[in-house]
């Protein structure tokens, strides 16, 4: 015998060792086994369907408990992280499916209320004061994300079927991005010629991204200008007082800034939302006047615009050294008026409670001062005291008594905070009906009904009797950040509108 005969039965009983131990190996571990052959054995298209559909899961839950918008149904960067998974470790793309999920939790949150970064990371500070379901579902999203991340990277098929894994999952992207491209929900594609009024996929790092190098050179500019002017509808009380005689007898200012109240691009839907002031028992008592004024950001930012004529946004949280002196409460300080601020929700949001003392308001009233006081709460995205009741609150209480001295009374309202209940705490009007608009949209039919309730809280307290004449101003803050972009796009994204009563023995 030849050594290359010796060799060849050398090989062939050590292979048939081998297969000896591996079956014994595999009849006393079977769990083992199976462990290593199930990613090998799946097959390609249920592969690629895990990581296309189990990979949304928790934001399309947590979207559905919170009430935020991921913009998208498909996240394209994790299909594309499943298209690397045979180039990479496990733990590699793991860690890189943590990551997405991540920022997929940060887009909705920005998309939905429209925050940068920066403002989100900012705003973190603020969770104690959000409501617990609220924070018990993002971290209930945060364990799901977690749990699905893990499984989808334990799923790494072998190199043999890696190369049609990565080829189907990369005809997915090929396939969705066109579909969005030509249903015009794509900066690629006209707005004007949008087909779908929903988006099939989204890429939320990408995006993200894109949204902070295109506002940076923005951001940049507002630091560089500081607190640069913007007109206010709160201007409009400051020079009617500025035109009175130094000896007439200063009026009552009301500036209600109304969450959510953007203006209707329908001039009919617009008109229907302030109907209460056409009221004709308020024609003989006062004059009233209709504008707009711009808006950038959300709620905070609107804010700064009506109490300081400013465009510092969030920087009148931790305002600098002399804005006091800019607001309209050192102006009415300096008339002798008392300065009162009144919002539905807890002052710690936003540190309410700490800056608005600070920039001169004598008095604060939030949601557990006003419970004391027995005003009822609402639910909604914030749940607190329920707006209808403010006004009535303010026209019973703070502007029939102490008429020593003049006051001004700010006051934000809350109940319109998208996401809308679908059934909001008011009576049933049956306005939704007179509408075609509102029929069709349960959430536009919810904010046109809360909106209008301001409206109509602050109609009431105009005609109550008051110690001194009272000039009320109604403005919003900002558009209403709906999640679907048909309902977005009927309201301007640059203006807001305000409403201006004004007592007729002052307006002549």
């Amino acid at each position: 015998m030849n050594s290359n005969e010796c060799n060849a039965r050398f090989l062939a009983s050590g292979e048939i060792a081998m297969g000896t131990v591996e079956a014994r190996f595999d009849s006393v571990l079977p769990e083992r086994r199976d462990f290593h052959k199930y990613p090998r054995e799946m097959p390609v298209f249920l592969f690629a369907a895990l990581y296309v559909l189990v990979s949304s899961l928790p934001m399309a839950v947590f979207g559905q408990a919170v009430g935020v918008s991921p913009h998208g149904s498909v996240n394209l960067e994790c299909v594309l992280i499943g298209a690397l998974c045979a180039l990479l470790p496990r733990g590699v793309i793991c860690a890189f499916l943590v990551l997405e999920s991540i920022a997929d939790f940060a887009y909705s949150i920005c998309y939905t209320f429209q925050f940068s970064m920066p403002d989100m990371f900012s705003s973190v500070r603020y969770l104690p004061a959000l409501p617990v379901d609220k924070v018990i579902a993002g971290a209930a999203y945060m364990l799901m994300a977690l749990l699905v991340c893990v499984t989808l990277a334990f799923l790494v098929p072998r190199p043999r079927s890696g190369l049609r894994v990565a080829s189907a999952l990369i005809a997915v992207v090929a396939v969705l991005v066109p579909i969005d491209v030509l249903g015009g929900q794509n900066p690629l594609w006209g707005k004007d010629m949008a087909l779908l009024a929903f988006r099939v996929a989204r890429s939320p790092a990408l995006t993200l991204l894109i949204r902070e190098v295109r506002g940076g050179g923005v951001h940049g500019r507002a630091q560089g200008a500081g607190d640069a002017p913007m007109a206010a509808a709160s201007s409009q009380a400051a020079n009617l007082l500025a035109s009175l005689p130094a000896s007439s007898r200063p009026p009552n200012v009301v500036l209600v800034v109304a969450e959510s109240w953007g203006s209707l691009l329908d001039a009919h839907l617009e008109r229907a939302i302030t109907a209460p002031f056409d009221d004709p028992a308020l024609a003989g008592r006062y004059k009233t006047s209709h504008g707009t004024v711009p808006f950038t950001g959300l709620t905070v930012p609107g804010e700064a615009r009506e109490l300081c004529h400013s465009s510092i946004g969030f920087g009148i949280i931790d305002h600098k050294a002399g804005l006091q002196e800019k607001c309209v409460m050192s102006y009415f300080h300096a008339r002798g008026y008392q300065n009162i601020a009144i919002h539905g929700y807890v002052g710690q949001m936003f540190h309410r409670s700490a800056w608005y003392p600070e920039l001169g308001f004598d008095q604060t009233w939030f949601e557990p001062e006003l419970s004391k006081a027995g005003l009822p709460r609402c639910r909604g995205a914030f749940p607190g005291i329920c707006d209808s009741s403010i006004g009535e609150w303010i026209g019973s209480s703070l502007l029939t008594q102490d008429e020593r001295s003049p006051r001004f009374i700010y006051w934000v309202t809350l109940n319109a905070h998208i996401p809308v209940p679908a059934h909001p705490d008011l009576p049933d009007d049956g306005a939704c009906d007179l509408q075609p608009a509102l029929r069709d949209s349960a959430s536009l039919c919810s904010w046109f009904r809360l909106v209008r309730a301001v409206h109509e809280s602050v109609r009431q307290a105009a005609l109550r009797p008051t110690a001194r004449p009272t000039i009320f101003i109604v403005v919003g803050d900002h558009a209403p950040p709906f999640s679907d972009p048909r309902l977005r796009g009927m309201f301007s994204s640059t203006e807001v509108p305000y409403v201006m009563l004004t007592p007729a023995a002052l307006s002549r």
